[in-house]
C-alpha cells in the first residue's frame, strides 16, 4: 500500500390488484393495505412507494419511477438504513429520484430501501473492532449474512413483483451504511455492479478495507465514496488501491473530498445525485474545468493537530464533482513546503509559497500565505 504524507426518484400505470400481490406470500409475508402509496400529491413528487416484509423479518421500502414499465428490466438501487431513506418525509429522497430521471440525467432505476433495525452493527460491520465493543457495546460482524440475505432473499422476491436487470445493481449507504456498500462492491463484483459510499467509516478496525481490495474489478464495476472534511478522514489509500487494480480514477473510480462536508443527512442528500449519476447516467461525461481548494483540516482526534491539503476538483458535465488526489501532479514554484503526492503539504508558516497543480490540460497556481493554518 502507498504511503502519504497525511498517513497518520412512481409506479402510476395501472395497479395490480391485491390478490395478485398477495401471489409475493411465496417470498413475502402479509399483504399492504393498500397496493401503491402515493410519494405525494403535487406533479413535482411524482412516484410511488411500497412497503413489505418478507418472510425472513427483514422490511423493506420500494421505489418505483413514475413511468415505470413491467415489460422493461431496470436497474436496482440497494439503499441501507433503509428506515431513514423516505420516511418520515418520503419526498426528499424520492423527490431526488425523480428529478434525476424527469430530467433525463438518468436512466429510470428501482430502489430498495432495508431497513436495519436492531442489526445495524451486525450488518454493516464486516470486521472485529475493539473500540467499536468497548463503545458501541457487543456485536457480531455478519456483513456476509446481510449480502446473503440481499441475493438470496431480497432480491429473488422483488423480481416476483418487478423486473429487474440483475447485472445493473448498485449499493449506497452513509456511515456504517457506506462502510458496508463499498465492502461489498469490493468482495461481490459478480453481483453488485455499482457501489456508493457517502461519509463511509472505512476507519473500522484500522482501516482494514483499505486491504480488501482483491477482487475481479474489470467488468465495469463502479465505486464511489467521499467524506467531509469537517468530519475528517483520510481515503485516498482506498482512491490508490482500486487505481491500481486497474479501476480508472475519474471514470469508474470516483472520490471527493467535500469541502466543508459534514456527518449529516442533509449533507448527504445534496450530493446523492453524484454517485448516482455516475452509475445510471444517461450521457457520456467529459471534464469541463478544475478548481482548487486550500484546506486546514482539523483533526478529529488530536486537539493542536491539522492537516493541511490542496484539493483539485475536477466538474464534469454532468455536474459530477471529484477530488483528484494522487492522481494529479504537485510542484513547488517557491517557498518551503514538503509536498505529499496526493495535496498534503507541510509549510514554512513564515513565508509564502506557490505551488503548481496540473492535470490533464489543466493547472492552476495555488498561493499559501504567510502563517497559512496554525
Amino acid at each position: 500500500m502507498k504511503l502519504f504524507l497525511n498517513s497518520i426518484y412512481s409506479k402510476n400505470s395501472a395497479l395490480k390488484n391485491l390478490l395478485g400481490l398477495c401471489f409475493l406470500a411465496v417470498f413475502i409475508s402479509g399483504c399492504p393495505d393498500s397496493p401503491v402509496s402515493d410519494i405525494c400529491n403535487n406533479e413535482s413528487c411524482r412516484g410511488s412507494l411500497q412497503d413489505y416484509q418478507l418472510n425472513n423479518g427483514m422490511q423493506v421500502t420500494v421505489y418505483t419511477p413514475s413511468d415505470y414499465d413491467e415489460s422493461k428490466a431496470y436497474p436496482l438501487l440497494i439503499l441501507n438504513d433503509g428506515e431513514t431513506v423516505f420516511p418520515p418525509n418520503p419526498s426528499s429522497m424520492a423527490v431526488i429520484f425523480n428529478t434525476l430521471i424527469d430530467e433525463g440525467i438518468t436512466e429510470p432505476f428501482l430502489a430498495v430501501a432495508i431497513y436495519s433495525g436492531s442489526q445495524r452493527n451486525n450488518w454493516y460491520i464486516p470486521y472485529e473492532d475493539e473500540w467499536v465493543t468497548n463503545n458501541w457495546g457487543a456485536y457480531e460482524p455478519q456483513a456476509d449474512l446481510y449480502a446473503e440475505q440481499i441475493f438470496e432473499q431480497v432480491i429473488p422476491s422483488l423480481q416476483m413483483e418487478y423486473n429487474i436487470d440483475e447485472n445493473e445493481v448498485g449499493i449506497l449507504g452513509y456511515s456504517l451504511g457506506g462502510l458496508v456498500s463499498t465492502w461489498m462492491g469490493l468482495k461481490y463484483p459478480d453481483k453488485i455492479k455499482y457501489s456508493a459510499s457517502l461519509s463511509g467509516s472505512f476507519w473500522v478496525a484500522d482501516y482494514a478495507i483499505f486491504d480488501d481490495v482483491d477482487g475481479d474489478y474489470s467488468n465495469g464495476q463502479k465505486f464511489w465514496f467521499d467524506i467531509g472534511t469537517r468530519e475528517w478522514n483520510y481515503y485516498v489509500p482506498l482512491y490508490a488501491e482500486l487505481e491500481d487494480a486497474g479501476v480508472e480514477p475519474g471514470i469508474r473510480n470516483l472520490y471527493y473530498e467535500v469541502p466543508g462536508g459534514s456527518h449529516q443527512q442533509v449533507d448527504w442528500l445534496e450530493r446523492i445525485p453524484f454517485p448516482l449519476t455516475l452509475f445510471f447516467g444517461t450521457q457520456e461525461p467529459e471534464q469541463e474545468s478544475m478548481d482548487v481548494v486550500l484546506e486546514c483540516i482539523p483533526s478529529q482526534s488530536t486537539a493542536g493537530l491539522f492537516f493541511r491539503r490542496m484539493n483539485p476538483i475536477i466538474t464534469l458535465s454532468n455536474g459530477v464533482k471529484y477530488s483528484l488526489a494522487q492522481t494529479a501532479s504537485y510542484t513547488l514554484q517557491s517557498g518551503e513546503v514538503q509536498l505529499g503526492i496526493e495535496g498534503s503539504f507541510r509549510n514554512n508558516p513564515d513565508m509564502e509559497a506557490e505551488v503548481l497543480v496540473e492535470y490533464e490540460s489543466f493547472s492552476d497556481t495555488v498561493s499559501i500565505p504567510k502563517g497559512f493554518c496554525p
